[in-house]
């Protein structure tokens, strides 16, 4: 196999290192992004991903919890708004019962 050298010859120094830079980098999928934003309260890029139809409201991510119920969890009312107006559905229910804070210690065990 010819090494790495050889297959960029041809490039300059610049289309190299973005070739490089290209095999390296990394995806995170559509829902980790639209989370994360949610978390973040980036409010134009959450709408931007619901607008493009790059995620589905009512999907129950890896956490368990809807994007609602991430929104609400980081206490973002505005990004609670925004979902609500595009669709997010109030009732639905995340796979596991969340625990108000305050009684987190009396849920997992004795007072």
């Amino acid at each position: 196999m010819p090494s790495r050298t050889v297959r960029y010859a041809r490039y300059s120094p610049r289309q190299r290192r973005r070739r490089l830079l290209a095999e390296r980098s990394v995806r995170f999928p559509n829902d980790v992004l639209f989370l994360d934003h949610i978390r973040q309260g980036d409010l134009e890029q959450v709408g931007r991903f619901i607008r493009a139809r790059k995620v589905a409201l009512d999907t129950i991510h890896p956490s368990g919890l809807a994007a609602l119920h991430e929104a609400v969890l980081s206490g973002n009312l505005e990004c609670v708004k925004l979902l609500v107006k595009y669709g997010a559905d109030i009732h639905q229910r995340s796979q596991e019962p969340v625990v108000p804070p305050g009684r987190s210690r009396c849920y997992m065990g004795p007072c």
